[in-house]
């Protein structure tokens, strides 16, 4: 018997158990049946391949994938389940690591990944749904933005001590009546024209973040969010 045709009919009507590990460019897949590893490949990360490779060597299996939560986010879930294939995302400091060896490759985390996903061996990521993951990318943005505007300030501020004018200005962290003291200066031409550069990406950050908190106040009306704002603003602040 060849062995595609062993391979047919050994997970002929089974559950078999991918285990994919994501890079930017290829996926490394395990899978197994009955307690053994019956196939691997390596593929490039189109989601087209993966997909016919499971109808084409492995048709009518009930098939589940695990993959380590990464930079791609949930969107390959997405796509497998909308496909009726079964997906566990996994946290990838919670997968269980073989005590005896040091050596990570992605061909050895694919059988890892495989095989703790038929032994039960796995903790599952929360995976939220398409609406939700895209209204918390405005509260990233936003906390992303602050931090660049604190980075923007600071900069702001040790310009302004590393040109002479530290005694105008406390020690530390400036007040908001500080910056304003320090736009309205009478600088030399060339300290004016390096300046004025940090105001005006200063001034964009801070018209971005209020269009922002526009849409963070629009998003907390939905009802899905309600219970959630009603506990926030409970809190004696």
């Amino acid at each position: 018997m060849s062995t595609r045709k062993m391979q047919n009919y050994v997970v002929k009507s089974k559950k078999i158990f991918v285990g994919l590990e994501d890079s930017k460019k290829t996926w490394k897949i395990t899978v197994r049946c009955d307690k053994r590893e019956i196939h691997y490949t390596s593929m490039q990360a189109r989601y087209a391949n993966l997909l016919n490779y499971f109808r084409n060597k492995f048709p009518d299996c009930d098939i589940t994938v695990i993959y380590e939560a990464g930079f791609k986010g949930f969107g390959l879930h997405d796509q497998l389940v909308s496909d009726d294939i079964a997906c566990i995302v996994t946290p990838p400091n919670k997968v269980t690591q073989e005590k005896h060896t040091r050596v990570k490759t992605d061909k050895i985390d694919s059988r890892r990944l495989a095989t703790v996903l038929e032994n039960g061996d796995y903790k599952s990521c929360r995976v939220p749904d398409s609406e939700r993951r895209s209204d918390r990318t405005i509260s990233r943005s936003l906390t992303q933005l602050q931090k660049e505007i604190t980075r923007m300030k600071n900069r702001i501020r040790k310009f302004f001590d590393a040109n002479g004018y530290a005694e105008i200005f406390p020690a530390g962290a400036w007040s908001e009546k500080d910056y304003r003291t320090a736009r309205e200066l009478e600088l030399p031409t060339s300290l004016m024209i390096a300046v004025e550069s940090y105001w005006e990406i200063l001034d964009k950050y801070v018209q971005v973040k209020k269009r922002l908190l526009k849409q963070m106040n629009n998003l907390a009306k939905k009802e899905r969010y309600a219970k959630a704002v009603s506990i926030i603003q409970s809190f004696d602040i």
